[in-house]
């Protein structure tokens, strides 16, 4: 038995030897620019090797994804908690998305430039390994709101569903946006900081059920 998890815990430090070896690359170079057999090279496997443990380079991009999604639930999981009513929790949930994505440039950039087009040809297997990450994190920020509603700080005149899948995709495509986007703001002058840190101010009175009383504490919130 102890043999058989000493195998274990070595294969899986193998997979995160090889899951930090490809982002590092595909930050430094690019998605397109790196090959398996650099990667390999890289954690001093033989490529038949590597193939044992991701059956292809969109594979390791979603491996990357994967943990990144998880690192960042479950952050969010403990920043939330410090919420003492919905509205804080979905406060905290958009500043930590803003925090996040201000701390790993390398990544953003990566995930959306490349992201899409490889979500449209994702392998069932990779695709079912996201949609439990989704269904793990996401119906916090539903949670959050029908916790809102009851306690009295969020508005109760939309549907909680439908208010919580506006907050996340407004909140995702405005931390992440595609870098044509970014490219349009720098050409208008406008920082990518500021247009991202502005998002609070227009989420808040959107969703807050006493906007000016609420929206008033989010700077004492955002602290936490």
């Amino acid at each position: 038995m102890a043999t058989a998890d000493r195998k274990e815990r070595e294969k899986e430090q193998r997979r995160n030897a090889i899951i930090n070896a490809a982002e590092k690359l595909f930050f430094s170079r690019g998605f397109d620019s790196v090959s398996m057999e650099e990667i390999a090279k890289e954690v001093e496997l033989g490529k038949g090797t590597l193939y044992l443990y991701f059956k292809s380079k969109d594979s390791l991009f979603f491996a990357i994804i994967s943990r990144r999604w998880e690192e960042f639930g479950e952050a969010m999981i403990e920043k939330m908690n410090h919420g003492k009513n919905g509205f804080e929790k979905i406060q905290i949930m958009i500043k930590w998305f803003i925090e996040y994505s201000q701390k790993n440039p390398e990544y953003n950039d990566m995930a959306t430039t490349f992201g899409p087009q490889l979500f449209q040809r994702i392998d069932p297997e990779d695709a079912r390994m996201m949609m439990e990450l989704s269904m793990k994190y996401m119906p916090l920020v539903h949670y959050a709101i029908r916790e809102g509603i009851k306690d009295g700080s969020i508005r109760n005149d939309l549907d909680p569903a439908l208010l919580g899948m506006y907050i996340q995709m407004i909140t995702f495509n405005v931390v992440s946006p595609d870098p044509s986007i970014k490219n349009s703001f720098a050409a208008q002058g406008i920082s990518y900081d500021t247009y991202v840190e502005m998002l609070p101010k227009f989420l808040c009175p959107s969703i807050a059920r006493l906007p000016e009383k609420e929206c008033n504490n989010k700077d004492e919130i955002f602290q936490r």
